[in-house]
């Protein structure tokens, strides 16, 4: 693979999926009920010394390698921050749609993984050359 620098709409792409993560993830550490994927936690499930907890470490992590690739821009870093974006997001959403509760978390896990989905293909396709 190259190490040439992506263009602006593959990093750019990659960099907003990572900011709104980010938008998503930095407000739940104070009140897990912000973020649309543990609105419906309640209990010790909703602390973050528990399942709220891993899963905003999990979110922070991917949105901040996300970021990283956006900002580096090389091929390597941008597909494994994409790869991290759509595995993320499309495993919550599939998994919140399986269980019955399509709400506005799996739509947005939908449309996010779909997202960094079409920024890892552009990505793939540009090294290629």
């Amino acid at each position: 693979m190259t190490q040439d620098k992506h263009g602006f709409v593959v990093r750019g792409l990659l960099g907003l999926l990572a900011v709104v993560m980010l938008l998503f993830t930095l407000p739940a550490y104070m009140n897990t009920s912000a973020n649309p994927g543990l609105a419906n936690l309640t209990g010790e499930a909703a602390s973050l010394g528990s399942v709220a907890g891993a899963f905003l470490a999990r979110q922070l992590g991917l949105a901040l390698i996300a970021l990283y690739g956006a900002v580096k821009g090389t091929t390597q870093p941008v597909l494994i921050g994409a790869f991290g974006m759509a595995f993320l997001n499309l495993h919550d959403a599939v998994f919140l749609s399986a269980f019955g509760n399509v709400g506005p978390g799996a739509i947005a896990g939908l449309i996010l993984g779909g997202l960094a989905l079409v920024v890892m293909a552009l990505a793939w396709r540009r090294a290629r050359a």
